[in-house]
């Protein structure tokens, strides 16, 4: 509940801003973006160090188990993981056979950085932090709406600037209501209930929502604290459809209150713990709490990003769900996390140097498959295999589609409106391997497969390649590996039937009509006779529960 509100003095809004700013270059909580030549040096040596404590961790806790961790995963199974987590897009498949040739020993490491530092890790992780800040339905859209979000994001990410620093000008954001990070206020409606639940779940991995009407049932927090987060977001420009369509500024006024529900009790702005307390009374209510969340001291915004973090490379959090970490004691590993948060908030929340930190551990380079069958969960002694979200999909899609049918920008857009709003709260179920299929048995599907509409199969029917070669390209472009020596075999099987069985076919027409054999010979689509088999393996293979799945 809000209490209306009036603007403030632009001068004094300005004075304290300048108060503000001052008290954090004194007490140095926003360091330069870019390090020190020794410090960046160190951080690099310091960064390999951390991936071989990752995998310490992570085999002391496999020895109390009883359990060795399964060997490395292949170079094409390793590349298409790393791909799909990094950017959201598979590789093609000339990208597979070079990165599989390559003798380089460092290979791997190579890749993760090369990715990390590309325009579309950037993008790949505007999108990813959009579907967690916003909600699933915005509601009226208003001049770029969400895109506004993901491309300032992307700019951030693209800048690697450091975490604490793109959390706290989210935060504080102001500007028109139509553009920017303020796209994030618009569409959680400018509700002071509605953005702390919000915030508390992505950059601080805790479910208060669950104490908006009532102390949490399972956790200390109480309903006083959800109002008390709730407040620092209480003194804004009062949210309507009317204002935002005009424009209207989003920024920081000098009054309005919440209310605790049921009662007239005023609820004052005060931070979940003591840890971070700043001291500082001044400046808006939102600058209040980006400082304290972002304090060094604060052990909540580094153990939620590392949660994060890990979740997605991983295939599961530390702590599961991820937006509901209560405690470090439910972690499957508490050492782990609580050091690799130290280390993150140590490298002044160098977000690109923790994914690449825990992309270069032998954990995440191992293979989805251990020879003594199923392993303990949440062991990582396997690499989980994860499914495709609805962007990896659809990116997806894009990739093999280029390589199948001429351009169509539309593409994506259609396959989104397939899958819908597959998104939802982190805790919530992630993307099935039965939505996948369901989506990709669409009649777009079947149409980018077909042989009169595919650049690839047309290719493939050229001379000079044999069908063992042809099978191989079709799982390394659609699978993105080479196929298995008993896939190779039973290929070669049901090829030769089908041949024999297209032969016959051509014979029986031929009998039938020269005239009719005359006009096959012209049309675009006669490979349907010479290699009937080609489209029907392109479409089992995107049909494939592997192609929806990330090794």
């Amino acid at each position: 509940m809000t209490q209306q509100t009036t603007r403030l003095n632009p001068g004094r809004i300005k004075a304290m801003k300048i108060c503000v700013i001052a008290c954090m270059l004194m007490a140095g909580v926003f360091q330069a973006t870019l390090l020190g030549e020794d410090e960046l040096t160190g951080g690099v040596s310091r960064s390999s160090a951390m991936s071989k404590r990752i995998d310490q961790l992570l085999d002391e806790r496999l020895s109390e188990l009883g359990w060795q961790a399964a060997g490395a995963c292949s170079d094409a199974s390793f590349l298409r993981r790393v791909m799909l987590d990094l950017t959201g897009t598979p590789p093609s498949g000339s990208e597979v056979l070079d990165f599989i040739e390559e003798s380089e020993p460092n290979k791997r490491q190579k890749l993760v950085e090369r990715l990390l530092n590309s325009p579309t890790c950037a993008s790949h992780f505007a999108e990813t932090w959009s579907t967690w800040l916003l909600p699933e339905t915005s509601g009226p859209v208003f001049g770029q709406g969400p895109n506004g979000l993901r491309i300032w994001l992307r700019d951030r990410f693209q800048e690697n600037l450091r975490y604490d620093r793109l959390v706290a000008d989210l935060l504080v954001a102001t500007g028109s209501s139509q553009t920017g990070p303020t796209s994030f206020f618009v569409a959680l409606e400018g509700k002071p209930e509605k953005l702390a639940a919000k915030t508390s779940r992505v950059f601080m991995g805790v479910q208060l929502d669950c104490a908006e009407c009532h102390d949490h049932p399972f956790d200390d927090w109480s309903q006083r604290d959800f109002w008390g987060l709730a407040a620092y977001f209480a003194q804004m420009t009062p949210y309507t459809e009317q204002a935002m369509m005009g424009g209207l500024e989003v920024t920081d006024v000098d009054s309005g209150d919440v209310v605790l529900p049921g009662t007239e009790e005023i609820v004052l702005p005060r931070p979940l713990v003591a840890e971070g307390l700043s001291g500082l009374s001044s400046g808006t209510r939102r600058q209040q709490l980006s400082l304290w969340l972002t304090a060094p001291e604060n052990p909540f915004l580094a153990r939620a990003t590392v949660n994060r973090i890990w979740s997605i490379l991983m295939g599961r959090g530390l702590i599961e769900p991820i937006d509901d970490m209560r405690s470090l004691d439910i972690a499957s590993h508490p050492a782990l996390l609580k050091e690799l948060s130290e280390y993150f908030a140590s490298t002044g929340y160098d977000l690109r140097d923790l994914v690449a930190t825990i992309a270069n551990t032998r954990a995440y380079s191992r293979s989805t498959l251990h020879p003594n069958g199923e392993t303990p969960e949440a062991s990582y002694a396997v690499m989980m295999t994860k499914p495709l979200t609805a962007t990896q999909i659809s990116n997806s899609v894009s990739v093999i589609a280029r390589q199948l049918a001429d351009n169509n920008p539309a593409l994506q857009t259609a396959l989104a409106s397939q899958l819908g709003k597959l998104r939802g709260d982190a805790s919530e179920a992630k993307l099935g391997i039965v939505s996948a299929l369901v989506t990709l048995h669409g009649d777009m599907f079947d149409d980018v497969s077909r042989d009169g509409k595919s650049r690839l199969l047309t290719a493939l029917t050229a001379p000079h390649l044999d069908d063992h070669q042809r099978v191989r390209w079709l799982f390394l472009s659609v699978l993105n590996r080479p196929p298995s020596l008993d896939e190779s075999q039973a290929f070669s099987h049901l090829i030769g039937a089908q041949t024999d069985d297209a032969e016959l076919a051509v014979e029986t027409k031929n009998e039938a009509s020269q005239a009719a054999d005359e006009e096959l010979a012209a049309s675009p689509d006669q490979t349907e006779l010479v290699h009937p088999w080609l489209s029907d393996l392109m479409w089992a293979l995107l049909n494939s529960t592997e192609f929806a799945m990330t090794p």
